[in-house]
């Protein structure tokens, strides 16, 4: 890799990074697309780089919430050892399932969700959390909520990122803001962390495999670390419905281009 390529990898690093932190998605969504389209890579070295990149970018992000007091331990837990049974069923079908028409159907989920929290950053989903969430009487670090309902949502989040190889953190965001009725910034960085812990076994495994570009990895790695820092210093700043508004533009664009990607694919 020339000098240039790998300054250029650092910037998509960073951009990813700030994804990552602003968004609690992990940064996926922009790394692996990058490293396939942009840095001209093959599909496996695009799926398994990602993943170790995504450890230090999730876990920075996942700092700065836990210091602004945004991390509820007893989610981070039930999710992520559940989270790891949902990865290792997900990543086994792949081998026995044509995902394309279950990638499809996700699509539309995504843009229903995106619906649903652009509604919520219009006030319109009183349902949800955001605004309510943050003066409704409740106990800084807990969660209420059932055991059962933790569990679901990790293994769901895990299944989905090891089948279809798209971020947990686009399941486990709506999932924290819907069901869990965490006020926003508890859904961001309690997703980053989560996603931090999934991604450990995948980027062993990966590693192993020979799917890993540790120079491209390193390069990026350069890149996320200030980014999700920066990215998770914006969103802890910003007003919960700005937050909002942008992750369901997030959302919408990556239920679109998997929609179209998947669509074309079957013509």
């Amino acid at each position: 890799m020339s000098t240039a390529e790998f300054l250029f990898a650092a910037l998509l690093g960073l951009a990813s990074g700030f994804t990552s932190g602003a968004f609690g998605i992990g940064g996926g969504a922009v790394t692996t697309p990058a490293i396939r389209l942009l840095l001209m890579q093959s599909s496996d070295i695009a799926l398994g780089t990602p993943l170790p990149i995504v450890i230090p970018s999730a876990a920075v992000g996942g700092f700065n919430y836990w210091r602004a007091g945004k991390i509820v331990p007893r989610v981070v837990g039930y999710c992520a050892l559940f989270g790891f049974f949902g990865t290792a069923l997900g990543s086994f079908l792949t081998s026995l399932i044509d995902t394309r028409y279950i990638m499809i159907l996700t699509s539309f989920l995504l843009i229903y969700l995106a619906e649903r929290t652009f509604s919520s950053a219009l006030g319109r989903d009183r349902k949800a959390g955001g605004e309510e969430a943050e003066r409704r009487p409740r106990r800084q670090g807990y969660c209420d909520r059932p055991t059962w309902m933790l569990a679901g949502i990790g293994f769901c989040a895990g299944f989905f990122s090891g089948f279809l190889g798209v971020g947990g953190g686009i399941i486990l965001v709506p999932a924290f803001f819907f069901l869990l009725r965490l006020e926003v910034k508890e859904c961001l960085g309690n997703s980053l962390v989560v996603i931090a812990i999934l991604a450990i076994p995948g980027s062993v495994i990966h590693s192993l495999l020979g799917h890993v570009d540790w120079i491209i990895a390193l390069a990026m790695v350069l890149g996320v670390i200030p980014g999700s820092y920066a990215g998770s210093f914006f969103a802890l700043r910003a007003r919960n419905r700005r937050v909002l508004a942008l992750f369901a533009v997030l959302l919408t664009a990556i239920g679109i281009i998997f929609l179209c990607k998947e669509v074309r694919g079957l013509v």
